[in-house]
C-alpha cells in the first residue's frame, strides 16, 4: 500500500502524510522545520510504544530531541508552563505531539508561549494576539478528530476549559501512520463513532454533492468498521479510518454536531471518553429532532442501507443495529454511569439539552421486532 502525501489548503500549508510506515518521513520533515524537537507525550500503552519508535528513529538519524511526558486528557495550563520551561532549557525550536488530541493541545500551547516573554495565558484572556508561533507538528493515533487541521487550542485552568482559535495554531505537518494506532477494540470503536456522528450530521445538514460525499464516506466507514470487528489488527481498514477522517474534515465543510458539545461536557464532568459519551446521547438526540430533520433521516436511511422504502423509525433501528456490535453504550446507564437527572442538569441550563439528557438516562431497548426493512428490487439478469 502506498503512502499518500497530502497538502491541505495552501494558505495553511499543512502537510499530511497518510499510510503505513509514513513515520519514516519524520526526520526529513523535522529538518525542514528546525534543529531540535521537544516530544510531547502521554502515558498509555500505544503512546509509550510510539515514543520508543520515535526516539529510536531520531537517534538513528542523529536528530536532536528532548521529551516531556505525563500529559493527561484535558491538558492543563500548568503542563504548558512546564513545557515552555523545558523547551527553553533544551533550546528546542520544534514542538512535536505524539498520540491524541490532548498532547497536541498541550504542544500548541507550548509553541505559542515559547517565543513570548509574558504569561502564555495572556493569549486566552485576549490581552495579547499571537504574532509568532514555533513550528507545531504531530503524529496522531486518533483518525477521527480532525486535529491535524484544527486552529484551536483548549486548556484547563482552575477546573474550566478555555479555547482560543488562530490560524497560526495549525500543524506544520502531521503523520497519520496506522501502524502506530493499533488500539484495542473498544477505543477503536469510539474513534469509529466519532467519525460516524460527524459524517451523520454532515449528511443531515448538507445537500447535493456534499450530501453525497458524506453518504459515500459513511459507507466506507461502515465497511472499515465491519472489517475491524472481525480483525482488529487489519492494517488496510485502519488506514481507511485515517483517510476517511482526513477527507471528512478537509473535503467537506461540516459544522460541529450540537450534541457533540453536550457529549464533551458529559465526558469532561463524569470521566467518560468522548466517543462513549457521544454514543450514549446519540439516539436520544436523534429522537429529539424536528419533523423535517426526521424526514431527512428517513431519506438517509434509504441511501445508507440500500432500501426502497424507509421510515425514520426504521432508520433508527438500522442505525442501532449498526452501533450495537461496536460494544458502545447507547444510553447513559449503558455506559456504566449511574447519575441522577438532577446531577446531569448541572451540565446545561438549556431546556432542549436537558430533555436529551433525561431521555438518554433511560435504558435502551433493542430494535422493534415487527419493523421490517424492504430491500430495493434488483432485476434479474437475462
Amino acid at each position: 500500500m502506498n503512502n499518500n502525501s497530502i497538502t491541505s489548503n495552501p494558505l495553511a500549508a499543512v502537510q499530511v502524510e497518510i499510510g503505513p510506515d509514513s513515520l519514516e518521513k519524520l526526520p526529513d520533515l523535522l529538518r525542514s522545520c528546525g534543529s531540535k524537537v521537544l516530544l510531547i507525550h502521554g502515558h498509555r500503552p500505544v503512546e509509550d510504544g510510539l515514543l520508543t519508535k520515535v526516539r529510536l528513529l531520531l537517534i538513528k538519524e542523529n536528530f536532536p530531541h528532548a521529551d516531556m511526558g505525563q500529559i493527561l486528557p484535558n491538558p492543563k495550563y500548568g503542563s504548558v508552563k512546564r513545557g515552555i520551561k523545558k523547551a527553553r532549557q533544551e533550546k528546542c525550536d520544534i514542538i512535536l505531539s505524539l498520540g491524541g488530541g490532548s498532547t497536541l493541545q498541550c504542544a500548541k500551547g507550548i509553541a505559542l508561549g515559547l517565543g513570548y516573554s509574558g504569561d502564555v495565558w495572556d493569549f486566552w484572556t485576549g490581552k495579547k494576539k499571537p504574532h509568532h508561533v514555533y513550528p507545531i507538528a504531530s503524529i496522531l493515533t486518533n483518525p477521527s478528530s480532525g486535529a491535524e487541521l484544527s486552529t484551536g487550542c483548549t486548556l484547563v485552568r482552575k477546573g474550566k476549559r478555555e479555547t482560543i482559535n488562530d490560524a497560526m495554531l495549525k500543524c506544520t505537518f502531521t503523520i497519520l501512520d496506522p501502524n502506530l494506532a493499533m488500539y484495542p477494540f473498544y477505543p477503536t470503536m469510539t474513534q469509529v463513532f466519532n467519525l460516524f456522528i460527524h459524517l451523520f450530521y454532515g449528511a443531515l445538514t448538507l445537500e447535493n454533492e456534499d450530501y453525497s460525499k458524506c453518504i459515500d464516506l459513511l459507507h466506507q466507514l461502515f465497511d472499515a468498521a465491519d472489517t475491524l470487528e472481525q480483525d482488529i489488527h487489519n492494517l488496510e481498514a485502519r488506514t481507511a479510518l485515517f483517510q476517511i477522517g482526513y477527507e471528512s474534515h478537509s473535503a467537506v465543510h461540516i459544522a460541529k454536531c450540537p450534541v457533540e458539545s453536550l457529549a464533551d461536557d458529559l465526558a469532561f464532568q463524569f470521566s467518560l471518553t468522548e466517543g462513549s459519551a457521544g454514543c450514549a446521547l446519540f439516539l436520544a438526540w436523534v429522537d429529539s429532532l424536528k419533523k423535517e430533520d426526521k424526514a431527512k433521516i428517513a431519506q438517509m436511511g434509504k441511501d445508507l442501507f440500500n432500501l426502497s422504502e424507509c421510515t425514520f423509525d426504521q432508520t433508527l433501528d438500522a442505525l442501532k443495529a449498526k452501533l450495537q456490535p461496536t460494544g458502545l453504550a447507547l444510553s447513559i446507564p449503558g455506559s456504566g454511569l449511574s447519575v441522577s437527572n438532577h446531577d446531569l442538569f448541572s451540565l446545561t441550563s438549556n431546556h432542549d439539552d436537558r430533555k436529551i439528557l433525561m431521555h438518554a438516562n433511560q435504558p435502551i431497548n433493542g430494535p422493534h421486532p415487527k419493523r421490517r426493512l424492504k430491500k430495493k428490487h434488483t432485476p434479474k439478469r437475462l
